[in-house]
């Protein structure tokens, strides 16, 4: 131990500290071996516990050794299979996962791995995690068949899940949810070629209910392709999900729903789920009860997003959430949308311009939406920007700020700040990631001051795509007249006249005192100095459907975290391996947490015995018998040596979270009678 600088006294441990100071080309401990006299002894044990025997033995060619003979495809050179269990702990050691690491990335290029996986598939590999090389082969294979579209949803989410818990798993995660984002979006799109609908209530039904979650696949693919600071092994699969998203989704299904709004004689208003009831359906019936009300409105924040959020919260404690949704009114634009959101009886336009009046009151800006709330609300009532209310000391200053009124708008401007700028609009998805966090932390702060009740919605949605958009994706329209506000969605003015591009809106159509001309599909007229990629204005789902999200915070639990048991047939060892049945007593949900466990068999003493199995249990299915998780736990030769008979213990090991130590969460236990044969390896 004084040689290797160790305070374990033990052989594994001597090895990993040998491995690590190899990998730091420091020849020190060998140096040390030989000056104690302890150089014959040492590897004398290392040859009697794994069967490496050298004329000239070094750390190295011992590690050579046991690396090939552990590697699937690796060959069996006579090495004892204790050496898995050197290897499994290594891996789990945090002081040597680094050493770990460089040591397997060199042995591969020594030992010619990247030719072995070259001529294997996925399946022969897939339980494989001593080398990144395996990794990388896996995902080389995933995103081609993908590409291809010739492996199932199912099938792929199969491998991923075993991989999830594999030693270089993190540094390969971003491709790994790429992966699977691209695959179920894809498969979506496959499942749902040509929806048609015969009215508006039902295409906006529809998308709420299931059609939303392609958006957010394809949202959630760029994001984590973006991550993961590759370009040459997703570029394949990024171009087919641009080309399947922009044609076969967006495309069709907007040219499908065009005939819906090209059928329109009026706009919707009369529809309940239009945002110009969200104050009388959402807000007043709050307020009425003298519930004390936080409404907050995030701009740009499109349904898809409000439903990633309502999941996002419900995973928080003590929190409830529900998500319903409203349509925005056209042009679906911030000006409109948020004075929508307000109490008022008439919308307009103030003349020659595209700002918005609520009652003949200007809606721009937190204080005159502020002024608008005093006077119509009918309760006490104020509009504050976010990031102030963030500011502010929870316990003081922020209590006594709520104190004073009944109701609070809320307000903040990330999403459609970074993507009307056509210098950042490439990282809206960016910015929808990081106002999810931004959201969850807001209502913490709401609760701290002493809010329980709260909403979330937003003025409009967007459309956007990653690429650069060809010309085709402009429209060509032809449109004149009074013209008071145009973008690449929308047209306001007077006497308009459009062409079969556009379509119109009269005044009487949307109770406004202007006219409309809004591009068809997903068109963009050409605007100069404008942003295409990310758009709003129009009238496509993507751009109208809004979250309207009601949160609680209760005084009970509301989340817990699934328990696992084992189905222990007996309680005797008699074999080197263990086979063990983990079952998930419960299916994950919306309330019902995943959990990761850290697994092992250990001796009334402490000693390790077996191998690490570490696995997170988020199985969704409701079958019991589909929430079982298998593992072979590799037993060590002390298990069959100096531990013969006495009893032993499986241990599951909770995260604790915030750091890299574990606590303890059940235990199994068990009585060692491995039988002499065992003690024989396998040839």
């Amino acid at each position: 131990a004084v040689v290797f600088g160790t305070d374990n006294v033990s052989l594994v441990t001597f090895i990993h500290a040998h491995g690590s100071a190899f990998t730091q080309g420091n020849d020190r401990c060998d140096k040390e071996l030989e000056r104690y006299n302890l150089k014959e002894y040492y590897w004398k044990e290392i040859a009697r516990k794994y069967g490496y025997n050298s004329n000239d033995p070094s750390i190295y060619d011992f590690l050579l050794e046991i690396f090939n003979n552990n590697f699937i495809l690796g060959k069996k050179t006579g090495i004892a299979r204790e050496s898995g269990l050197l290897i499994s702990i290594w891996k789990n050691t945090l002081p040597y996962r680094e050493c770990f690491s460089k040591i397997s990335n060199k042995i591969a290029g020594d030992s010619g791995i990247e030719a072995s996986l070259a001529q294997t598939s996925i399946d022969s590999i897939i339980g494989d995690e001593l080398f990144e090389l395996t990794d990388m082969k896996i995902i080389h294979d995933l995103v081609r068949m993908v590409t291809e579209e010739s492996i199932s949803g199912e099938k792929l989410q199969k491998y991923i899940k075993q991989r999830e818990n594999k030693f270089w798993y993190e540094d390969y995660r971003y491709i790994y949810s790429a992966i699977s984002y691209a695959s179920e979006m894809i498969e979506l799109i496959r499942r749902y070629p040509n929806q048609v609908y015969d009215s508006f209530n039902a295409g906006v039904d529809d998308y709420a209910k299931r059609l939303y979650l392609i958006d957010h696949l394809y949202r959630k693919f760029i994001w984590s392709h973006r991550k993961t600071l590759q370009n040459k092994i997703l570029s394949a699969l990024a171009s087919k999900v641009e080309k399947v998203y922009a044609n076969d989704w967006l495309l069709t299904f907007n040219n499908n729903w065009q005939k819906v709004i090209d059928s329109l004689d009026i706009w919707p208003l009369a529809n309940y789920k239009s945002q110009q009831h969200f104050y009388y359906l959402n807000v007043l019936p709050s307020v009425s009860k003298g519930q004390r009300l936080f409404v907050i409105i995030s701009d740009a924040f499109r349904y898809e997003c409000g439903v990633e959020l309502g999941k996002l919260i419900l995973g928080e404690n003590r929190f409830e959430a529900n998500v319903d949704y409203c349509v925005s009114l056209v042009p679906s634009y911030t000006q409109l949308g948020m004075a929508a959101l307000l109490p008022h009886t008439l919308l307009s336009f103030q003349s020659q311009s595209g700002m918005v009046l609520a009652d003949g009151m200007s809606t721009l800006g937190a204080l005159a939406r502020a002024k608008i709330l005093e006077q119509k609300a009918g309760v006490k009532a104020t509009a504050i920007n976010a990031e102030d209310l963030m500011k502010m000391n929870s316990a003081t200053e922020g209590r006594d700020f709520v104190k004073k009124y009944e109701l609070i708008y809320i307000y903040h401007n990330r999403i459609d700040k970074v993507g009307d700028d056509k210098t950042s609009e490439d990282k809206v998805f960016e910015a929808v990631e990081e106002e999810l966090l931004f959201l969850r932390d807001l209502l913490k702060k709401i609760t701290a001051m002493n809010g329980n009740t709260m909403i979330i919605t937003s003025d409009h949605g967007f459309l956007y795509q990653h690429q650069p958009l060809d010309d085709s994706d402009f429209s060509m329209a032809d449109y004149s007249g009074e013209i008071w506000k145009e973008n690449r969605r929308f047209v306001i003015g007077k006497q308009l006249k459009g062409d079969n591009k556009t379509k119109h809106f009269s005044q009487q159509d949307t109770n406004l005192n202007a006219e409309l001309l809004l591009p068809k599909s997903i068109n963009r007229l050409r605007i100069k100095g404008a942003g295409s990629r990310f758009i709003h204005g129009g009238a496509t789902l993507q751009e109208l459907m809004i979250p309207v999200i009601k949160v609680t915070k209760k005084r009970q639990d509301t989340i817990a975290q699934v328990d696992v048991d084992i189905i222990q047939a007996t309680d005797r060892i008699t074999t080197n391996i263990l086979a063990v049945s983990f079952i998930q007593n419960q299916n994950v949900s919306d309330t019902m947490m995943p959990r990761t466990l850290r697994t092992a068999i250990y001796a009334g003493d402490g000693e390790l015995l077996s191998d690490i199995f570490n696995y997170t249990f988020n199985i969704e299915e409701e079958s019991t018998r589909l929430r079982e998780v298998k593992h072979r736990f590799q037993l060590s030769s002390k298990a069959s040596g100096i531990y013969k008979n006495q009893r032993v213990k499986l241990v599951l090991q909770d995260p604790v979270e915030g750091s890299n130590k574990w606590k303890h969460y059940k235990e199994f236990y068990f009585t060692l009678n491995i039988s002499f044969t065992s003690d024989f390896d396998e040839l």
